[in-house]
């Protein structure tokens, strides 16, 4: 038995150099077809993917990388090919699983498939929601549909987890995201200097003081207030943590543009998770900084008047009023009115308070009345709807975990810039968990595949971490 393994690994290394071997010819011959038959255009194309393809092969964190662009991507296809923007991400999730098990097969150096404390929590959610689609569908299309949306993101975590090697690998993936949401925070101060107009819907008509909601490249100010919520504490991590004078500039210049352009989205959800996340990491940091930190935003409410009148307008009877007739109140209510029809299953995957439901116009009859389905703007209350207390808890342990496994993080054998990093990724995380609370933000495909390849991220330097120190 002890020949056999060395045996049948020697036997993989050699197909798998046969395999490389046939898609060298393959590919020249590809090259040779397009520069041939459909031009210079379309061989030069095919040169600068097959160029990417080997990058990324050759280096994971690039792979990586390039995903972190996430939102850059998504935006580009939707102007030059609306075909490809709908499953670009699932075709890129399938390239880099590939690529990890070409990495694996072919590694020399007994390279294993790493295993950390989230995957259980994350195994025990993905088994609920399948048990909730198997045991409480009334259209399997729907729920099946409803499942892809809940599960198909969290599979990023897996992939990361095992392309992500180290603290530097980590810094790598970092630097990239917080200059890309950098540079969109520039674009969005940009938007509020010059009044880029937005729909009508985004403020109330009773609302005064706000002109703009900035959203850079985004559909929604909501949905970009939670990416700068994950990104500011990263950047401000990568200043403090960065040992060149220009390092810290760029980055500290970035984390205030940031900041500004999250004022600027005037996303109250997207305001109250980053000062959580602030908070955690202030905690996390140096709790002596508490107080400046609880100054500085009382005058920002205080020195703006449009942040000091969107704060104070949600305390208002008229925002209530407003709410309770087709806003975030209503909504809520109507879900916890359906829960209590469907306690423990809920009314089923893609039924209710999601973009699953919204495509397919569901509706339920609930106390003789026929209550349609909107967006939920609650992704908690919006689970528990769906799949019930059962689901709801589920998810609820799932989130904590990713909380106390961030922290274990911190709490392993770094090193002072990996501790950092890992620092502000944390409170980065948080912030998306709070947001939650008032935003349907893991119904964006953009935040729930971002925050799960820093879940991964953070994974995986907690695994190398504990790694080395076990060696």
């Amino acid at each position: 038995m002890g020949y056999f393994f060395p045996w049948i690994a020697r036997m993989v290394g050699e197909i798998v150099n046969n395999i490389r071997a046939v898609l060298i010819l393959i590919l020249s011959l590809l090259i040779g077809l397009a520069f041939g038959v459909l031009g210079p255009v379309v061989g030069l194309g095919l040169v600068a993917v097959i160029t990417a393809y080997i990058m990324i092969v050759s280096s994971p964190d690039v792979a990586i990388c390039v995903l972190t662009g996430y939102a850059v991507i998504d935006w580009a296809l939707r102007l030059v090919a609306e075909v490809l923007a709908g499953a670009w991400d699932e075709l890129y999730l399938v390239v880099l699983i590939l690529i990890w098990i070409y990495k694996w097969i072919s590694a020399r150096n007994g390279e294993t498939i790493k295993v950390t404390l989230m995957d259980l929590p994350i195994i025990i959610f993905i088994g609920v929601m399948l048990f909730a689609l198997i045991i409480n569908s009334t259209d399997y299309s729907i729920s099946l549909e409803g499942f892809r949306a809940i599960v198909q993101y969290i599979l990023w975590y897996f992939v990361v987890l095992q392309l992500v090697n180290g603290e530097k690998s980590a810094r790598k993936v970092t630097m990239v995201f917080v200059i890309v949401t950098g540079i969109m925070a520039l674009h969005g101060v940009f938007q509020y200097i010059v009044g880029v107009e937005m729909p009508a819907g985004w403020v109330d008509q009773n609302e005064a003081g706000v002109r703009t909601r900035v959203f850079s490249i985004l559909t929604s100010p909501n949905v970009f207030g939670s990416l700068l919520t994950l990104a500011t504490p990263m950047s401000i991590s990568m200043c403090l943590s960065s040992k060149k004078k220009g390092g810290k500039f760029i980055f500290g210049f970035l984390a205030l543009m940031m900041a500004a352009s999250l004022v600027f989205t005037f996303s109250r959800g997207a305001w109250i998770g980053f000062v959580l996340a602030i908070g955690i990491y202030i905690l996390l940091k140096d709790k002596r900084l508490i107080i400046p930190g609880i100054v500085l935003a009382v005058l920002v409410v205080a020195l703006v008047p449009s942040v000091g009148n969107r704060i104070g307008y949600m305390l208002s009877p008229e925002y209530i009023e407003s709410s309770l007739r087709g806003g975030r109140l209503v909504r809520w209510l109507t879900g916890l009115r359906i829960l209590e029809f469907y306690p423990w299953l809920g009314v089923g995957l893609g039924q209710f308070g999601g973009a699953v439901a919204m495509n397919h116009q569901t509706s339920f009859l609930v106390d003789l009345s026929v209550v349609k389905t909107f967006y939920m703007d609650n992704y908690y209350l919006k689970t528990a709807v769906e799949s019930g207390i059962v689901g709801f808890s589920a998810f609820v342990m799932l989130m904590y975990s990713v909380i106390i496994n961030s922290f274990r993080t911190l709490r392993s054998p770094l090193t002072k810039e990996g501790k950092e990093l890992a620092t502000g990724i944390m409170a980065g995380l948080c912030g998306v968990i709070t947001h939650n609370w008032v935003e349907n933000v893991f119904e964006t495909p953009l935040m729930a595949s971002v925050f799960w390849i820093f879940v991964g991220v953070i994974m995986a330097m907690w695994y190398s971490s504990n790694k080395a120190e076990n060696k």
